[in-house]
């Protein structure tokens, strides 16, 4: 059908989880590494940034030249975030979750709503801007869910975005 699928190329492999309820856990984590930062919200001095597919990044920037990490809030499959009264709105997985940062080292999630996100439950890789297609292996949700993404040689790719 596609006569220019490559035979090996570079693209991605879903990384797979079968615990949903430690995947669907939002919890507090040591601050990290920014890979793949999205969207940012501003409280006062307090950064919150997203980082695409797995949480939000808490930062201060008090000290505009001296920024902190003061830590990290895991949602898997992240996207968007907004900020109001001391909470956090977000999705995590195809779930609406509210999170309290009023402290924000001891966040807890308040509130969910299930499938407000059915877009994604579809789970995708980043997309790759530089390159024409981006291909990956197609996610099978009979191994569970996709969790993560991982950037390898891959053959015969059936899925491309």
């Amino acid at each position: 059908m596609y006569d220019d699928l490559p035979a090996e190329t570079e693209g991605y492999v879903p990384v797979y989880s079968n615990n949903i309820s430690a995947v669907k856990q939002i919890v507090s984590e040591a601050p990290r590494k920014t890979i793949h930062g999205g969207k940012i919200y501003t409280v006062g001095d307090l950064l919150f940034q997203v980082e695409q597919d797995s949480g939000i990044h808490i930062i201060n920037y008090a000290d505009v030249h001296n920024p902190q990490k003061l830590g990290f809030i895991r949602s898997f499959s992240c996207k968007e975030l907004s900020i109001k009264n001391g909470f956090i709105y977000t999705n995590n997985l195809s779930d609406l979750v509210v999170i309290d940062i009023t402290n924000p080292t001891n966040i807890h999630e308040v509130s969910r709503v299930a499938g407000v996100f059915p877009d994604l439950a579809l789970q995708y890789p980043p997309k790759d801007v530089l390159a024409y297609r981006t291909y990956f292996e197609c996610a099978d949700p009979s191994k569970g869910v996709v969790v993560g993404w991982n950037k390898q040689s891959i053959k015969n790719p059936k899925c491309w975005r």
